[in-house]
């Protein structure tokens, strides 16, 4: 947020408003975010994984904000090279394999009523690239 923004916030409630409702506003609703685009924006990303948002933009003739918009809808996220971790040593995959095959052993001991007690919760499965360029790096996922 930048400092303009807080003195005006500053001002606004000193001189006693105090109304945190936005005002109405008389722009006119977005008209790209539509289910034809979004199947097209789905298919393009299909079709190659390493298109720029300003390339979507244009094949799509939208603003960026209607693409982020439908982006976050589809439920795509940019993965760079940096952001993905080391690759597992060979001990941490030998303790997985451990984990499993106690899993599968307390499954095969107990039957279904094991299956009673697990808790489940979303894990997010990272992967090792190494690109030749930034650019390579650079692709849509779900």
């Amino acid at each position: 947020m930048d400092v303009s923004t807080v003195r005006r916030w500053v001002a606004r409630f000193s001189s006693g408003d105090s109304n945190m409702k936005d005002k109405p506003c008389f722009r006119q609703p977005c008209t790209a975010v539509t289910p034809r685009n979004e199947e097209r924006l789905d298919q393009l990303i299909r079709a190659n994984q390493q298109i720029t948002t300003r390339e979507l933009c244009m094949e799509l003739n939208i603003r960026f904000s209607a693409l982020e918009t439908m982006v976050a809808t589809l439920e795509y996220h940019k993965v760079c090279a940096r952001w993905v971790p080391r690759i597992l040593t060979q001990e941490h995959k030998e303790h997985r394999m451990q984990v499993c095959q106690d899993l599968l052993d307390q499954y095969e001991t107990e039957g279904d009523s094991f299956l009673d007690r697990i808790i489940t919760g979303d894990e997010t499965w990272c992967h090792h690239y190494e690109p030749e360029s930034k650019r390579q790096s650079m692709k849509w996922h779900m």
